[in-house]
């Protein structure tokens, strides 16, 4: 059973799944490795069953439409001119549903919600505490080397101007676009989990890791 969430800390879960995967060599997204459908279905059902999600929407191509019609609650086309990209995907998640989105890409196949929950209950605790001169933007993992992992990360309604003026000028890097003090850095655990399904090889690599039963590594 899901765990409830204070009013105002609800969100749309958001699987990104408007990239070409030009490295797999097919679409990665229809790929199978769980025996519960493909990865969009499964990253759909994990998205779900995280507290606070109130619905789970598909960020997509425009082509991608017809093909993926019921595929989740909400498809959120990206309409706007120019090469798919997570930026563009966001901005169009955050104007279409008008609440912060919970954003995971579709090829994590090893990911697990306890440590997604982590930025749950990290974002729930900086919402709770008194508010610093700049507002609560962005909640997501920061590795040791201090890379942001922020295609996956909870991305609050209030980030949609510097998610603009990002896309605007053109800057494609979505962890640059939003200020430092906006932040809410979740160390990233060691793990598995956060392995992307770029190439055939990481495929393979996932797929072994699965058979051995080693993919919920907290």
């Amino acid at each position: 059973m899901k765990k409830t969430v204070p009013v105002g800390c609800e969100m749309t879960g958001l699987v990104l799944a408007g990239g070409r995967s030009s490295r797999f060599g097919s679409d990665k997204s229809h790929v199978v490795l769980h025996g519960a459908g493909n990865m969009l279905a499964w990253s759909c059902a994990l998205l779900a069953s995280l507290p606070g999600i109130s619905r789970v929407a598909l960020s997509c191509r425009p082509d991608q439409v017809e093909e993926l019609h019921g595929a989740a609650s909400l498809l959120i086309p990206d309409e706007s001119s120019g090469p798919p990209s997570p930026l563009r995907g966001l901005v169009a998640a955050l104007k279409r549903t008008g609440e912060p989105v919970f954003a995971i890409p579709c090829d994590l196949p090893l990911m697990t919600a306890d440590i997604l929950s982590l930025l749950i209950r990290a974002r729930q605790s900086r919402l709770e505490a008194p508010s610093g001169p700049v507002p609560l933007l962005r909640t997501t993992f920061i590795d040791s080397d201090g890379f942001l992992d922020s295609l996956i990360g909870i991305y609050e309604k209030e980030s949609l101007p510097f998610l603009e003026d990002a896309l605007a000028h053109e800057r494609w890097g979505v962890w640059s676009a939003i200020p430092a003090g906006g932040n809410c850095l979740v160390p990233r655990p060691d793990s598995p989990a956060f392995l992307n399904m770029n190439t055939p090889e990481d495929f393979e690599h996932a797929l072994s890791l699965l058979k051995a039963g080693k993919r919920d590594m907290r």
